[in-house]
């Protein structure tokens, strides 16, 4: 079941880093292209730590904290998705 959500969550943040490399592109320079670029290196650096995570866990005894950590970091990737989604709203209202 840990390795499972481990899993998901992974799958997750690294679809939430090509949707976000990929709306760097589309974001215009400035203020909003520098948080976006800080937003990426971040995602990058949580779907590194779920890695890391998921292979120092991956053959431990399922225990309750095990489980707690990889509930919170699945719902972190979702977090993550839900932000990114709101960024391409504000993007999508900037140029229309």
């Amino acid at each position: 079941m840990v390795q499972v959500l481990l899993v998901l969550g992974f799958l997750l943040m690294l679809y939430n880093t090509y949707t976000g490399f990929q709306m760097k592109g589309k974001a215009p320079g400035g203020v909003i292209g520098e948080r976006l670029t800080q937003l990426n290196l971040f995602i990058l650096l949580f779907a590194l730590g779920y890695l890391v995570v998921g292979v120092l866990t991956w053959s431990r005894p399922v225990d309750a904290l095990l489980l707690i950590v990889s509930l919170i970091l699945l719902f972190g990737a979702i977090f993550v998705l839900l932000v990114l989604r709101l960024v391409q709203a504000v993007l999508a209202a900037l140029e229309g």
